[in-house]
């Protein structure tokens, strides 16, 4: 492909930077020089337009010795050696000061913006800075008006560069012919690839999530595309393990309609250095706040003060307000906490942390402030409890041996407050036959617990017989 005029000019140009200036220096000191000579020629003339004047002359004749000295001046070996080191001390002076008049004024650029030409929508280059250093040459107007406009470029040719590595020489256009350019660095190594494109799955990704309060719930991300193209040299796009849309949820507000810029990432989560289109995506997230509010329930443990019974537990708040999914706040009816009477201060208080229940992203409170009542301790006994059988397999029956083994008495222990309460519907009397097969067993008796009430059965174990 043949290059343009700007191109080939700008060539010229180059060859010319050292040479040619070199050259005309060379030419007009030489030109100085033929000057300072005719200046010494032209002063010698009107010495001996001086000298040969009549007056002079008839000085000559009237002292004759006078001649004897010139004679003598102009056959003194030394004296002419004297006369041509002053004429050799002139023209060095005449020459340096040439030089000094000529010199080229000089201003340096830092950074100045480096352009590259060659084909972007099918290759990529690597190793092209993005600026070079330059330092302009010539006539101190000229080079402050270049400075100034800054009109100019420095760049590199890569349009005729086959794919590989390549060492480039980098140009700049036309500045006049009294300006030049000395550019840093003056050559450059680079690589051009050819681009390849692929079709690549993206997915949302959400930021500054520990900037959002927990009780809201984000909805899954919908993007406008599922799809994005990645561009770039082979070697890279090979090395693309996920490509991700971000979503700043730290204002809430802009969520419905969300431009989510678009990255690729390696399999080690960094970045790579890859087009991307579109590199933005339209994301619509929806920000609720589910909430369910459940009871707390106390759970407690130890000994009431000898002679007393738990009458009532008192708990404030006695219910709390969970935050999170939807189908995790189902899974939850109450929340327990346990009162160890041991920890209780002297006004039979005590504060309890409440602990947030799995999936749960937020409570409404943390902690629950627990009062205990306490009654002299009461009997009450509950006569005929049905004993409850279970978990048997359903290819086996259960008996009792002695048929007044399947009722049984209960004493409770308790407040009077809380055994007026109890009937024997509230109790469960059971026995566990889980695993158990044909045979004759004596069962351990097991009673379900009810707060603040000790349950006493009046025998620990049945005898049962189990058939097919």
């Amino acid at each position: 492909m043949k290059k343009s005029k700007r191109f080939e000019t700008n060539e010229r140009n180059e060859t010319k930077d050292s040479g040619e200036v070199a050259k005309q220096i060379a030419v007009e000191t030489i030109k100085d020089t033929e000057k300072f000579f005719q200046k010494i020629s032209s002063f010698l003339k009107n010495i001996w337009k001086f000298l040969t004047t009549p007056s002079m002359l008839l000085g000559v004749f009237k002292f004759q010795k006078l001649d004897h000295v010139y004679e003598s001046f102009l056959r003194n070996e030394r004296l002419m050696k004297i006369l041509a080191l002053i004429v050799a001390i002139g023209f060095a002076l005449n020459v340096r000061y040439s030089f000094t008049m000529k010199e080229r004024y000089s201003v340096d650029i830092n950074s100045y913006p480096l352009v590259s030409y060659y084909d972007k929508e099918r290759t990529v280059v690597e190793g092209l800075p993005d600026t070079v250093d330059i330092t302009l040459v010539g006539d101190k107007s000229q080079v402050d008006i270049a400075k100034t406009k800054a009109n100019f470029e420095i760049f590199a040719d890569l349009r005729d560069l086959p794919p590989g590595t390549h060492k480039v020489n980098l140009e700049y256009s036309k500045l006049g012919s009294k300006l030049d350019v000395k550019i840093d660095p003056s050559t450059i190594v680079v690589t051009i690839m050819p681009l390849t494109e692929i079709d690549k799955q993206v997915q949302a990704d959400f930021v500054n999530l520990d900037q959002i309060d927990d009780m809201y719930v984000l909805s899954e991300p919908q993007l406008a595309l599922d799809t994005v193209k990645i561009k770039g040299p082979q070697t890279t796009v090979d090395q693309v393990a996920s490509v991700k849309a971000i979503i700043d949820v730290s204002d809430l507000s802009k969520l419905s309609d969300y431009e989510a810029p678009v990255f690729a990432y390696d399999k080690l989560g960094n970045k790579l250095d890859v087009e991307i289109k579109p590199d933005k995506l339209t994301a619509s997230v929806q920000v609720t706040t589910p909430s369910k509010v459940v009871p707390i329930e106390a759970v407690v443990t130890g000994n009431a003060p000898d002679g007393y019974s738990v009458e009532s537990v008192v708990l404030t708040p006695s219910e709390v307000k969970l935050y999170g999914e939807t189908n995790a706040l189902e899974d939850y009816e109450k929340l327990q906490i346990q009162v160890d009477l041991y920890q209780l201060d002297d006004n039979n208080e005590l504060i309890v942390k409440l602990e947030k229940p799995e999936n749960v992203h937020k409570m409404d409170t943390d902690t629950v402030k627990v009062k205990v009542i306490f009654e002299q301790t009461q009997t009450k006994v509950l006569e005929n409890v049905a004993v409850d059988f279970k978990n048997l397999d359903d290819s086996y029956r259960v008996k009792v041996k002695d048929l007044v083994d399947s009722m049984m008495n209960v004493t409770l222990k308790g407040s009077m407050t809380i055994l007026d309460s109890i009937s024997n519907d509230d109790v469960k009397v059971s026995i566990d036959l889980f695993g158990y097969k044909a045979g004759e067993y004596e069962v351990p008796v097991a009673v379900e617990a009810i707060t603040g009430v000790i349950i006493q059965p009046s025998q620990s174990k049945v005898n049962v017989i189990i058939t097919k």
